[in-house]
């Protein structure tokens, strides 16, 4: 009976070329772990179907928008678990985006004839990031403002249309309400509809080219023609090949069901994402990004302050550029993990690189986008040359990312001027060189000249003479 029920709806609604050329075809033999794919369109399902729900409460004004953010928490029903789900499957996506990355270079599946679907999914792949990174923006928190400011210095800096690209991102000449609408109409509208396209693209381009088969792997190939002979032949023996439907739908169905339940459980578990106090244009920084993106902020701790501003604008440029080379770029005619050595070497070191400076991220609330403007001395007070040379080095340092001096600036670290009792010169220069532990900040021990240490903690110790600002 739903046998037949099937076939009719089937034949009715003319899915027969769609059921063929899609579902009851042959495919590559696939193992459950291979089903990151599977795994991504139902995360995007869910950030969809979330997203649209949240849609129908937030309000994208700067004198509501956290408001509606905050009812959706604390008083809609169940608006914390669609929040909650919404938050953790956007970080699952950007998470299973990566691994599919890597899975692609280990095994070679940008080379002929998959050169274009490794093109759209460099694309997907870089709206993904955006999306993930807007996301929290419209929030509009004090966290969101200081994400807002990274990408403004991000576009300032791009040669030649700098200064247009910050006037269209914000709208005009300042950080305001404009702004906002920008952000959401980019997050909610523009960039998810250009996704889907893309999304579309590539999963036809993955119907038509296949993935990587065991006989790819085993032996090099040297032009698009032999990958075509190879893939129809494994396909089509009952060895290499199977139905993808039900037969590697279930197998990839599997990941899905795990990553999905995951998923689920951080939202029961921990709930939605933390929100900081509601955004202040005029003075607010709260340098904590999202965690996936935290091993960003942990490389650009050690960069010089003068060198981070430049190097987080060349960075995505730079990868996405190579990225979309690498095909042409990689001639050599294997596939495969143990036919790539050098390829495998570079995910795990890139892999085990981004956890260590994930958790180095994890571990330190010090991460700030760096300010290269010495911090302010009292009005009528002369520092003496050891102490002006030190106040400047607390710049170029990035000290002032973190600790305010008297009140000014970002107000994340301990601030000097603010303590009980004065420091001596050696507690303070003992700190410099060794925090205490469980102090999220890092030591300088080898990182500065003695001429440099000795004017930082001149410059520090008379910071604590400083009058305290109101």
């Amino acid at each position: 009976m739903v046998g037949r029920i099937l076939d009719w709806t089937i034949d009715r609604f003319g899915l027969r070329p769609i059921y063929d050329r899609l579902l009851n075809r042959r495919v590559p033999r696939a193992h459950w772990y291979s089903g990151d794919g599977s795994t991504m369109l139902a995360l995007l399902g869910i950030q969809v179907l979330t997203g649209a729900v949240l849609a129908l409460t937030y309000s994208p004004a700067v004198d509501s928008a956290y408001a509606s953010v905050v009812y959706i928490t604390e008083e809609q029903p169940l608006g914390w678990f669609v929040r909650g789900l919404h938050y953790w499957s956007g970080g699952a996506v950007v998470v299973m985006v990566t691994f599919h990355l890597f899975r692609q270079i280990l095994f070679g599946g940008y080379k002929s004839p998959r050169e274009g679907t490794w093109i759209v999914g460099v694309i997907l792949f870089f709206c993904i990031l955006f999306m993930g990174y807007s996301g929290y923006l419209l929030r509009w928190d004090e966290r969101s403002i200081h994400g807002i400011r990274v990408m403004l210095h991000m576009l300032m800096r791009v040669p030649l249309v700098g200064e247009s690209l910050v006037l269209i991102a914000q709208g005009g000449r300042d950080l305001g309400p404009q702004t906002l609408t920008r952000l959401y109409a980019l997050h909610v509208l523009l960039i998810p509809l250009f996704m889907f396209s893309l999304v579309g693209f590539h999963l036809y381009l993955v119907v038509i080219r296949g993935t990587i088969t065991r006989a790819e792997r085993e032996r090099p190939v040297e032009s698009a023609e032999e990958q075509k002979r190879l893939y129809a032949e494994e396909t089509a023996s009952s060895a290499g090949g199977e139905y993808f439907f039900p037969v590697t739908m279930i197998k990839t169905g599997m990941m899905a069901t795990v990553v999905l339940a995951a998923t689920l459980l951080l939202t029961l578990i921990l709930g939605p994402a933390r929100l900081y106090p509601e955004a202040n244009l005029i003075d607010s920084s709260v340098p904590a990004e999202e965690w996936w993106f935290w091993w960003l902020s942990g490389l650009i701790a050690f960069l010089p302050p003068s060198i981070a501003p430049w190097f987080i604008v060349t960075l995505p440029v730079a990868t996405f550029v190579l990225m979309m080379a690498l095909p042409f770029l990689d001639r050599s005619p294997f596939r495969g993990v143990r036919k790539r050595p050098f390829w495998a070497a570079f995910v795990v070191v890139t892999v085990i690189v981004i956890l260590l400076l994930t958790d180095y991220r994890r571990r330190s609330a010090f991460m700030g986008w760096p300010d290269l403007e010495p911090p302010p001395v009292p009005v009528g007070m002369t520092l003496p040359p050891d102490a002006e040379r030190g106040r400047h080095l607390f710049a170029t340092y990035g000290c002032n990312s973190c600790h305010p001096v008297a009140g000014h600036g970002r107000q994340v670290a301990v601030d000097f001027a603010m303590l009980q009792g004065q420091l001596s010169h050696d507690k303070i220069r003992q700190y410099i060189l060794q925090p205490p532990a469980g102090v999220a900040m890092p030591g300088y021990e080898g990182r500065l000249e003695e001429s440099e240490l000795v004017a930082l903690t001149e410059f520090c110790h008379l910071v604590q003479t400083f009058p305290r600002r109101p």
